[in-house]
This record gives structure tokens, C-alpha cells and sequence, in this order.
């Protein structure tokens, strides 16, 4: 008898104990979305801007006429000119260590201008939302692939560069650099850039 209550007992104590909690499943996080490229610009739908060595040109798409908004102009010339086809400028920023001295940026969604004591001295476009409105007169482009640019320009890579897969193209004044994603013929540029620049090499 003693057995069958003890045996009751433990039943009892098993039916009373809580159930286990179950595991919530775990919920899968998404990245926020990529906001698209305004290019909203009064000059957007009639004007074109061409990569250059000697800084930005801007091409009329209707007539092919093209005009240089060269390296050295003042800044305020240089914001007004490339907003009036990429629209409002994103941010604005400073950077006291580069390389080349002290600079200041104004980014417009994948390019960015560079300056110096108030002047015009390089950009910078990255494998950003915005970075297909622009290309050089000769058509090379963020995510051209390596072969396909090697069709239309004469490539120089630079050796131990520690900027990665970096290479220059166009001659004299008017170069441009760039860098490939990864070594080979069907590696992607992954940013091209002219003038002075705050890299530290």
C-alpha cells in the first residue's frame, strides 16, 4: 500500500511541474534598404557628367557640347555645378590627417569632391547607389570589368600598391585611377578617382 501512494505521490509532483518554454524562433533580420541615387538635379535629364584627369566634364546631351569644371575652380563653383545634375548634396565633411594635408568633402550620393584651402583638387566616385551616371569619355565605369576596359585604354597597374588592385589610365595631366575588386580579367572596378585624394599609402 505503501508503494501505490508513494508511486501516486511522484506522479502527482511530475503533472504539477511546469512545461519546458518553448524557444521563440529565431526572427531573421533584414538590412535596412539601399535609398536609390537622386541624380534629381534641374540639369539631370539634359545634362551628362564625363570622369576626367583634369577633373569633371559636363556634356550636353543634346548637342555633345562639353565643358570642364577643371581642378582649382573655387568650391562653391564646383557644389553648384555638379548639384545642378545630382541634386542636393548628401553631407559634408573634414579630414585633418590625409595624406596630402587637410581636406574637406562634399558627397553627392557615390561621388565625392574633394578640397583645399577653398578650391576644387580631386574626387572620388565609389561602388555606391549613383555611380552609374557616370563613366569617362571613353566608357569605363564603375563595375567595367578589367578585359573590357583593357578594349579602349592602356591599363598600368601600380605594383605593391597598398590600396589593393589599384591601376591608372590616360596619360600626362589627365589620369585617372582607379582600383579592380580582385586580381584577373573579370575583376570590376570598384572606384575610380582623379586629382588629390586622402588616401594614406
Amino acid at each position: 500500500m505503501r508503494n501505490i501512494t508513494t508511486l501516486a505521490l511522484v506522479a502527482l509532483l511530475a503533472a504539477c511541474k511546469p512545461a519546458p518554454e518553448k524557444t521563440p524562433a529565431a526572427t531573421e533580420v533584414s538590412a535596412p534598404p539601399v535609398p536609390a541615387a537622386k541624380a534629381d538635379g534641374p540639369a539631370a535629364a539634359t545634362t551628362a557628367v564625363s570622369l576626367d584627369g583634369e577633373g569633371l566634364r559636363f556634356i550636353d546631351k543634346a548637342s555633345g557640347k562639353a565643358s570642364l569644371l577643371a581642378f582649382g575652380v573655387p568650391r562653391v563653383q564646383a557644389e553648384t555645378a555638379l548639384a545642378n545634375v545630382a541634386g542636393q548634396q548628401d553631407d559634408r565633411s573634414t579630414n585633418a590627417e590625409c595624406g596630402a594635408g587637410a581636406m574637406e568633402f562634399t558627397r553627392y550620393d557615390a561621388m565625392t569632391l574633394n578640397f583645399q584651402d577653398g578650391k576644387f583638387v580631386g574626387w572620388f566616385l565609389g561602388n555606391e547607389p549613383g555611380a552609374a551616371a557616370y563613366s569617362t569619355a571613353s566608357g569605363i565605369a564603375i563595375g567595367t570589368t578589367r578585359a573590357r576596359a583593357a578594349e579602349s585604354v592602356s591599363i598600368v597597374d601600380l605594383e605593391d600598391s597598398t590600396l589593393g588592385e589599384e591601376f591608372s589610365i590616360g596619360t600626362g595631366d589627365n589620369v585617372v585611377g582607379g582600383m579592380f575588386a580582385a586580381p584577373g580579367d573579370a575583376a570590376k572596378i570598384d572606384a575610380l578617382f582623379a586629382g588629390v585624394n586622402c588616401f594614406f599609402r
